[in-house]
């Protein structure tokens, strides 16, 4: 299972859904949006 998190080339692999990871900074928890593929690939929403 691929977790290439760099790869822009997505074409081939079929979009599933938004989800979101916490992330602390300077004490503050923020929401990180993701894309998440069919391949179980991530990458950071643009």
């Amino acid at each position: 299972m691929s977790r290439d998190t760099n790869n822009n080339n997505n074409d081939s692999v079929p979009f599933v859904k938004i989800v979101y990871t916490t992330v602390k900074t300077n004490g503050k928890v923020e929401l990180v949006p993701l894309e998440w593929y069919a391949d179980g690939s991530v990458r950071k929403c643009k």
